[in-house]
C-alpha cells in the first residue's frame, strides 16, 4: 500500500532568509517500524531560536490529540512512538515550544490504515522504468521538496559513439502526495547521455518556487527527424539552455548554449570532447543565484553566467580558457562546486583543477590535468576553513591523490607514489572515528591498487576495496561518522556499510541521489527501481540535533548539481560535531 502524505504547513513568521535558505517546512516524516512502533523525524531550521523545543501529538482520525512526549523534545529532532496501532488511519502533528510556550501546529503527517512497514517513502512512476538522474527542489512553493527525474535509466558516454535507444524525458513528482506533475520530452536531438543533457532544479528568481534549467535542442519526434550523424551523435543544429516552469513543465525562456563550432576543434572527430556539457548555480553577487552554462572538460573550456530575472536569462559574464595565457585546457572536472572560498561574500567556482572568481576571471590553476573526482569539504578540522580533495585521472609522478587549499590551489599534502589513472572510484568522508577529520580513498583504474589516507595524508590502508565504482558516503548513524553504499549504474540490492564492511541495512534500486531532504539532519538515500522512487531515511534515534543540511550553502548547491555530471555525495561547509 502506498504511503500517502498530506502535510499542513504553517511557516514561521518574520523569518530572515540567507542566500542558502529556502522556505522549508519541518520535513516531518513517520516511518513504521512495527505494527505498534513508529519513528518520527523532523527538521531544525536555521531561523529557529536556540531554545526551541518540540511537542509531538498523534490522533486517530476524528479522535482527540494524544501528546507523545512528557517534556518538550530539546536534545534531538526525532522520537519513537511506541504506543501506536497501524490498524487505523493515524495523524501526527508537531508543535514548536519557544520560551515554554507551545506554538501553533506547523505540520501534520498522515498514514493510511494498514500502512506497510518499510523504511522508505515510495513514489510510483508512470511506468516500469528507471531514471538516469534526479533533482530536488520545491516546485510549488509549499515548503516540501519535490522530485524531478530524467528517465529512462541508462546513459551513452560520448567516448563510445552509438545511436540513442530512446529519448530522455524530464518528469516531476509532488513531494507531499507522490503524484505525477508533468513530463517534458527532450526529443531525438538530445542524445541519451548525461553529458549531452545536463539539468538542475533550483529557485533561480527567488519567488519560492524552483525552476528546471536544462540543455535543449529543437524537438524531434523521431530519430529520422533529428540532426543525428551516421555514427549516432547530434553534431549540428541549434543547442539551447531552457528554463521550465517547475509547476507545469512549460518552457518559459531559452538562450543559446555555448557553441560547439567545428567538433574536430575540440580534439577528436568522434563528437566526444565537444559533447562535455555541464550546468550549475552560484551566488556570484552574494545575494542572488546565477545560472552557469559550461562546455568542455578535456580540452577547450567555456563558461557563461546568466541571471534569471523577469522570466528572462540575462548574461552576466562569459569566460573562455582560450583567453588565458597560456590557454587553460583539460583542467575540467566531472561536476562543479560553488562556494565563497576567498571570503569576499561572493561565490567562486571550482571547475576541476582550476578556480574562477565571481567576476568571471581566473583565480588560480594547478595545471595538473583532469581530476576524475574532486570534493570541497572541511577535510582537516585542524586547519581553518575548507580543503579540496582530488583524485587525478592524468598520470602523476606524485600528488595523484592530494589535498589542496581552495583559496590558492596550493597542495597541502599529496600521495608520494606515482599514479597512472585515479578513476572515479573515490571517497572523501569521516568513516573512521579514531582519526580526526575525513579520510580520503582513491583507486586506480586497474580496480586493484588503492590508498586510504587520513586527513593529514598518512596512509591508513593499501589496496582495500571500499567499492570499485565509488562508494557514496552519508550521515545515517547517531554519530558524525558516515556510512557508505556501493555505487552502481544498475538496479540492485545494496548494503549500507560501516568502515570495515559491517552491514547495518540495505536498499533496493539504483542510488541516484543523497540529500537531507526530510526528517532530521541525517541524509536520505534516493534510489529508483522498477518504476518507483524510494527515499530511504534513517530510523536510528539520534541524541543530538543539527540544522537541516540543505540550509548550508555549499551542501545545497552540491545537491543541485547531482542532477548533472557524475553523482557525488554533497558536503557541508559546517561539519557535524557532537
Amino acid at each position: 500500500m502506498r504511503m500517502i502524505r498530506f502535510l499542513i504547513i504553517l511557516l514561521a513568521p518574520a523569518m530572515v532568509y540567507s542566500k542558502s535558505m529556502e522556505r522549508l517546512d519541518r520535513g516531518l516524516v513517520v516511518v513504521p517500524l512495527s505494527q505498534h512502533r513508529c519513528y518520527l523525524g523532523w527538521r531544525l531550521l536555521e531561523s529557529d531560536p536556540k531554545e526551541i523545543a518540540f511537542n509531538l501529538y498523534r490522533s486517530a482520525e476524528g479522535q482527540p490529540w494524544i501528546k507523545l512526549n512528557q517534556q518538550p523534545v530539546l536534545s534531538s529532532t526525532n522520537l519513537i512512538d511506541s504506543t501506536v496501532s497501524l490498524a487505523t488511519k493515524k495523524i501526527w502533528q508537531i508543535r514548536p515550544v519557544i520560551q515554554n510556550h507551545e506554538q501553533e501546529p506547523c505540520m501534520d503527517y498522515y498514514l493510511p490504515a494498514g500502512a506497510e512497514i518499510k523504511h522508505y517513502i515510495d513514489i510510483p512512476l508512470q511506468g516500469a522504468y528507471g531514471a538516469n538522474k534526479l533533482g530536488i527542489g520545491d516546485l510549488d512553493g509549499d515548503g516540501t521538496y519535490d522530485y524531478v527525474i530524467k528517465q529512462p535509466g541508462g546513459s551513452i558516454d560520448p567516448g563510445r559513439q552509438r545511436h540513442s535507444p530512446d529519448t530522455y524525458k524530464i518528469e516531476a513528482y509532488n513531494g507531499k502526495s507522490g503524484k505525477f506533475m508533468w513530463r517534458y520530452d527532450l526529443g531525438w536531438n538530445i542524445n541519451m547521455g548525461i553529458w549531452f543533457s545536463p539539468a538542475l532544479v533550483y529557485d533561480l528568481d527567488g519567488d519560492g518556487k524552483a525552476e528546471v534549467a536544462l540543455k535543449t535542442a529543437p524537438f524531434a519526434a523521431t530519430m529520422k527527424e533529428s540532426f543525428e550523424s551516421d555514427k549516432g551523435f547530434v553534431l549540428e543544429g541549434p543547442e539551447t539552455c531552457s528554463i521550465l516552469d517547475g509547476e507545469t513543465g512549460r518552457e518559459i525562456t531559452r538562450v543559446n548554449w555555448i557553441e560547439r563550432g567545428d567538433p574536430k576543434s575540440w580534439g577528436d572527430d568522434k563528437g566526444n570532447r565537444v559533447n562535455r556539457n555541464q550546468i550549475g548555480v552560484a551566488y556570484l553577487d552574494g545575494q542572488t543565484p546565477s545560472l552557469l552554462v559550461m562546455r568542455g572538460t578535456y580540452t577547450k573550456m567555456f563558461i557563461t553566467a546568466y541571471r534569471y530575472k523577469g522570466r528572462k536569462l540575462e548574461q552576466v559574464w562569459s569566460w573562455s580558457g582560450e583567453n588565458e595565457s597560456p590557454p587553460l585546457r583539460g583542467q575540467g572536472g566531472h561536476s562543479l562546486h560553488a562556494f565563497d572560498i576567498d571570503e569576499d561574500g561572493r561565490d567562486e567556482l571550482i571547475i576541476g583543477s582550476a578556480a574562477i572568481d565571481d567576476d568571471g576571471k581566473i583565480l588560480w590553476r594547478m595545471d595538473m590535468g583532469h581530476p576524475d573526482w574532486c570534493y570541497l569539504a572541511d577535510v582537516d578540522p585542524r586547519r581553518p576553513g575548507l580543503e579540496l580533495a582530488y583524485g587525478f585521472e592524468d598520470a602523476q609522478e606524485k600528488n595523484g591523490i592530494c589535498l589542496a587549499d581552495p583559496q590558492t590551489g596550493e597542495i597541502i599534502w599529496g600521495l608520494d607514489h606515482p599514479t597512472t589513472h585515479i578513476h572515479d572510484w573515490g571517497l572523501v568522508a569521516n568513516i573512521i572515528a579514531e582519526h580526526p577529520g575525513m579520510e580520503i580513498y582513491g583507486m586506480e583504474r586497474d580496480g586493484k591498487t588503492s590508498w586510504l589516507l587520513s586527513s593529514t595524508g598518512k596512509i591508513l590502508a593499501r589496496d582495500m576495496d571500499l567499492g570499485r565504482h565509488g562508494p557514496r558516503s552519508f550521515y545515517w548513524l547517531d554519530s558524525p561518522v558516515k556510512v557508505r553504499v556501493p555505487f552502481s549504474y544498475r538496479d540492485g540490492v545494496f548494503p549500507i556499510l560501516k568502515y570495515k564492511n559491517q552491514k547495518i541495512a540495505e536498499i533496493l534500486g539504483q542510488p541516484i541521489a543523497i540529500a537531507d531532504c526530510m526528517g532530521d539532519w541525517r541524509e536520505e538515500v534516493i534510489t529508483v527501481s522498477d518504476g518507483h522512487i524510494r527515499i530511504y531515511t534513517s530510523t536510528i534515534p539520534s541524541t543530538s540535533r543539527h540544522v537541516c543540511l540543505m540550509q548550508d550553502p555549499l551542501y545545497r548547491l552540491d545537491v543541485a548539481v547531482q542532477m548533472m555530471g557524475y553523482f557525488y555525495p554533497p558536503q557541508s561547509s559546517r561539519p557535524v560535531d557532537f
